[in-house]
């Protein structure tokens, strides 16, 4: 399981309606329940569900990101619908933490915390771009389940994300984009793990 996910669990436990956690910390609760040894995993990758979400839910968001002291705090300056937070000094907090949005803007910034931009060549446009799509939004949280007190992606939907970004990367690449074959490969792979899991 990924480092910090009970400290994750100890700040989010009252809202699992205001987010769903995708990737591989789902796949890793998903490969836990079938009684298979999940993969070791560094961060935990979230989206929050706008129709649900709470002004509680962001003050305890940002409330986390401080606790941990997450020395990189980074968005996607034009969209505003993605945030990353890396390297917490207290280590008791997930190493890496990703959140997206359909709605720009909807966790407002905190007046304590500066955001740099996320760097182009990390972006990732293509899931922001699959959870801006409304049936694959839709979904996803249609299909997701609360366990313990996390809200996580359901195997159905880790698959069509995954496809879904496959296939978006391939075409990209096709289309002459710079795209690391290693990104293609594990989204591939992904789907392979998650049809057996489920």
């Amino acid at each position: 399981m990924v480092i910090g996910i009970e400290k994750f669990k100890e700040y989010f436990k009252e809202f699992p309606e205001n987010y769903i956690i995708i990737g591989g910390t789902a796949c890793d609760f998903v490969l836990a329940e079938a009684g298979l040894i999940p993969r070791a995993t560094r961060d935990i990758d979230m989206v929050i569900i706008v129709e649900a979400l709470k002004a509680e839910f962001v003050r305890r968001f940002w409330d986390f990101i401080k606790a941990g002291e997450y020395e990189k705090k980074q968005s996607n300056e034009e969209k505003r619908n993605h945030y990353r937070f890396l390297n917490p000094l207290k280590k008791e907090f997930p190493s890496q933490v990703e959140l997206f949005s359909r709605m720009p803007g909807i966790i407002d910034f905190h007046p304590d915390i500066h955001l740099t931009p996320i760097p182009v060549e990390d972006d990732l446009s293509s899931l922001s771009a699959i959870l801006l799509d409304g049936d694959y939004y839709n979904y996803t949280i249609s299909n997701c389940t609360l366990t313990n007190g996390i809200n996580y992606a359901s195997p159905d939907s880790l698959i069509c994300l995954k496809a879904k970004a496959f296939l978006d990367l391939n075409e990209r690449r096709k289309a002459g984009e710079a795209i690391d074959s290693r990104k293609i490969k594990k989204h591939k792979t992904g789907i392979g793990v998650r049809c057996i899991s489920g």
